[in-house]
C-alpha cells in the first residue's frame, strides 16, 4: 500500500512533484502520483481519492488552485496544498490553499516547496502510524506464515491427486519436484521470484541485482532435489511499460545470474497490470521465474539416506539474499533511509540488494568429487525451518558463523528474538549440505575452494524434526 498519494493539477506541475517524489524516496515513504485538474476532471479526482489506500494526500496546483480544497471537501485524511508559481509568483494559488472555510482543512506549505510536503507527509505519518511500534517479528510485519502454510495445504490437496497424471518422483512439498520423461530421464522445475525486494530496487533505483536473485532462488531449489539446472523462463510483470534503462538493468541480472548457473534463458514473458501492481517509485514490477533441470533417477536427492552421525556442514550466505524482506523493510526503514550509510560503511539500499549467493557450481564441484550428498537445504523462507524439509531427524547445530553485521542490526532496531531470526533469516548460511561423516573433511575442502564453509553439527536421531542452534539457544520443530 502506498502511504501518500499525490495528485497534480497540470502536467506542468510535474517539476515540483518531482521535489516531492525526489524527499520521499529519501525518507523510504511509498507513493503513488497522479495528474487530474479540479476544475476539467472532478469526477476522476473524485476515483483517485475514493479509491486510494493512501493516508496522506499531496495536491499540487497553480493559478486559482481549487485542486487541495476540492480534495479537503471529499476525504477526511490530511491534504496538504503545494502551492505552484505561475503569472502571480504563485501568491494567487497559496491564498486558494490557505483561505479555506472552517471545517475543510488543508495544510499549505510555501510556493512550489514540494520538499516540505514530502516532509510534512512523513511527520503526519510518523503521528499516525496505526502501527507505531516497529515489528518485531514476520506476522506483526504483515506476514502470517499459519495461514500461508493453512491455504498451501488446501492447494496441496488438488496438486496431489495431479500426481497420478505422471510418474513423480518427489512427495508435494520439497524444494522442486520431478517427473519421469523416460527410463533414464527425470525433469524438475521450480517456479519463484524476488519478491519484496524489488521495492527496495525501486526505492534505489538499482535494478541490476535482482535477475541474479531471480535465478538463484530458482536454480538453488533444484539442486536441492539432486536436479542439474538446464534452462530458465522469466516472468516480468509491471504497472507500466518499464524504461529501457530499468529492463537494461534486469536483463544484465538475469543474464550474470545464468552465467553462474551455467544455463540459457529460453524464453519468458512480460505483462503491464496497471490495475493489479504498484511501485514505490515509478512504474511498480513483479519478478519470477521457472527454472527446468535433468537427472538420472538414482542421482535425486530425496533425504532419505541421512542418518545418525551425518555431518551438516553450511556454506555462506550473502547477505539477506531474497526473503524476509517484509520484515526486513520495515524495520530498517524505521531509522534509516535508502542511501544512509551503515555503520560498517554500506549503504542501506546496497546492503539489502546483495544478489542471493548461486550455489550450483558448488553442488556440481560436490558430484564432480564423487561425494555422495545425502540432503541439501536452501535456507529461504522461515529460515532454518527449511532444514526440517530433509525429514524427522534432529540436526544439532554446535556452531555457527559470526553473525553478519545486517542480521544484528535487524535484530536491534526491531527488537526480534533471535528465535524468530533463525525461523525467518539465513543469518549468514545460505545452503545446508548433509553428508557421512566419512566425506566431512573432502567436502569441506571441495567447497572451501569456492566459498567459506563452516562444520555446523551432526544429524543425531529422534522421532520428530528439529533443529537445534545450541550458540543461541534455539530450537526448531
Amino acid at each position: 500500500m502506498n502511504k501518500v498519494l499525490i495528485i497534480c493539477g497540470s502536467k506542468s506541475d510535474e517539476r515540483i512533484a518531482e521535489k516531492t517524489t525526489k524527499t520521499l524516496d529519501d525518507l523510504g515513504i511509498s507513493y503513488s502520483l497522479e495528474f487530474a485538474s479540479a476544475h476539467r476532471e472532478p469526477e476522476r479526482v473524485k476515483k483517485l481519492v475514493a479509491e486510494s489506500n493512501a493516508e496522506v494526500i499531496i495536491a499540487i496546483a497553480g493559478l486559482a488552485a481549487a485542486l487541495p480544497g476540492f480534495v479537503a471537501s471529499i476525504t477526511d485524511r490530511p491534504v496538504i496544498g503545494v502551492p505552484v508559481s505561475a503569472a502571480l509568483g504563485g501568491l494567487d494559488a497559496l491564498l486558494s490553499i490557505v483561505q479555506m472555510p472552517k471545517g475543510v482543512p488543508v495544510a499549505a506549505v510555501g510556493v512550489d516547496n514540494g520538499q516540505n510536503a514530502a516532509h510534512l507527509a512523513a511527520r503526519i505519518l510518523g503521528a499516525s502510524k496505526t502501527s507505531s511500534s516497529v515489528p518485531s517479528s514476520y506476522r506483526e510485519a504483515g506476514v502470517d506464515e499459519d495461514l500461508v502454510s493453512g491455504g498451501l495445504r488446501v492447494l496441496g490437496k488438488f496438486v496431489e491427486k495431479s500426481f497420478s497424471f505422471g510418474r513423480v518422483m518427489q512427495k508435494y512439498g520439497h524444494y522442486a519436484n520431478t517427473v519421469m520423461v523416460g527410463d533414464d530421464l527425470c525433469l524438475s522445475l521450480s517456479t519463484d521470484g524476488v519478491g519484496s525486494k524489488v521495492l527496495v530496487a525501486e526505492m534505489a533505483g538499482k535494478y541490476d541485482t535482482i535477475g541474479i536473485d531471480c535465478v538463484a532462488m530458482n536454480v538453488n531449489d533444484l539442486i536441492c532435489v539432486g536436479s542439474t539446472p538446464v534452462g530458465f523462463v522469466d516472468y516480468l510483470a509491471s504497472e507500466a511499460p518499464l524504461p529501457e534503462a530499468v529492463m537494461e538493468q534486469i536483463g544484465k541480472g538475469l543474464l550474470e545470474g545464468c552465467r553462474q548457473s551455467e544455463i540459457p534463458i529460453l524464453g519468458g514473458e512480460t505483462a503491464i497490470l496497471p490495475d493489479m501492481i504498484r511501485g514505490v517509485k515509478g512504474p511498480g514490477l513483479d519478478l519470477a521465474g521457472t527454472a527446468v533441470g535433468v537427472a538420472r533417477p538414482e542421482d535425486l536427492i530425496d533425504s532419505s539416506q541421512i542418518q545418525q552421525g551425518d555431518a551438516i556442514i553450511g556454506i555462506e550466505s550473502n547477505g539477506i539474499h531474497s526473503n524476509g524482506f517484509t520484515l526486513a523493510r520495515k524495520v530498517m526503514f524505521s531509522k534509516y533511509q535508502v542511501s544512509d550509510e551503515l555503520p560498517w560503511g554500506i549503504p542501506v539500499g546496497d546492503e539489502l540488494l546483495r544478489p542471493t549467493r548461486i550455489y550450483v557450481k558448488h553442488f556440481k564441484e560436490l558430484n564432480s568429487a564423487g561425494i555422495k550428498i545425502r540432503g541439501l537445504a536452501h535456507i529461504t523462507g522461515s529460515g532454518f525451518k527449511k532444514v526440517l524439509r530433509l525429514g524427522e531427524h534432529c540436526f544439532r547445530i554446535s556452531h555457527m558463523p559470526e553473525t553478519p553485521p545486517i542480521f544484528e542490526t535487524i535484530k536491534s532496531i526491531g527488537n526480534i528474538p533471535i528465535s524468530e531470526m533463525f525461523a525467518t533469516f539465513n543469518m549468514g548460511v545460505g545452503m545446508v549440505v548433509i553428508v557421512a561423516d566419512d566425506d566431512k573433511q573432502k567436502t569441506r575442502a571441495v567447497l572451501g575452494e569456492i566459498d567459506e564453509v563452516y562444520e555446523l553439527g551432526v544429524v543425531e536421531s529422534s522421532t520428530k524434526g528439529t533443529v537445534v542452534i545450541e550458540p543461541h539457544g534455539v530450537e526448531i520443530s
